[in-house]
């Protein structure tokens, strides 16, 4: 066993922490979050998708249950996604939460975020039957795979006429085909 350890090793992580310090504190600004230790993407994507549905963030961001809520009222989970470019090494598991009434999930791939999709939790048989789903308890959960991802991003009118939310980028500008919120349905 070598306990004289790997010094250059210990400044070369340092020096990177130093770099990264200030550059999450820009990001958590932008976020208007002076200070938070929890996942900057976690935060990111609950106030992305609090723009993009006009909703409002929940008092504290670390309760169970839900992070947003809108106008009318209905609950809103917000999940993040993050997989390298190319071949996912994650998933993602959407499921019913009791008194929520939908499911946000931000996918990133190598840090850019590719799709905004939003579930109703009490729908989510009938898209996991449009995406060919064999797993159980399809009523509660929706087994996402890449695979779905592509499914859904090739044909989000499909998904939007099963009650999902589709984003797909720029996201800017006005709903419409081709420029701005491609695909968005309230």
């Amino acid at each position: 066993m070598n306990d004289a350890g790997d010094p250059q090793r210990a400044r070369e992580l340092l020096d990177a922490l130093e770099v990264y310090q200030p550059a999450r504190q820009a990001f958590l600004g932008t976020l208007r979050l002076p200070a938070s230790n929890r996942d900057p993407l976690a935060e990111f994507s609950e106030q992305l998708v609090c723009a993009l549905l006009a909703g409002s963030l929940a008092a504290s961001r670390v309760q169970p249950g839900h992070d947003l809520t809108l106008s009318d009222d209905r609950r809103v989970q917000v999940r993040y996604l993050a997989n390298p470019g190319g071949t996912w090494v994650n998933e993602h598991l959407v499921h019913r939460i009791p008194g929520v009434h939908l499911y946000a999930l931000v996918i990133f791939e190598a840090f850019a975020v590719v799709g905004v999709l939003v579930f109703p939790t009490d729908g989510l048989a009938p898209i996991c039957t449009a995406l060919g789903k064999q797993h159980p308890h399809q009523q509660e959960q929706l087994q996402f795979t890449r695979r779905n991802w592509h499914t859904i991003r090739d044909d989000p009118t499909r998904f939007e006429n099963l009650g999902m939310r589709v984003w797909l980028p720029p996201y800017t500008g006005p709903p419409s085909r081709g420029t701005g919120l491609l695909h968005h349905r309230t």
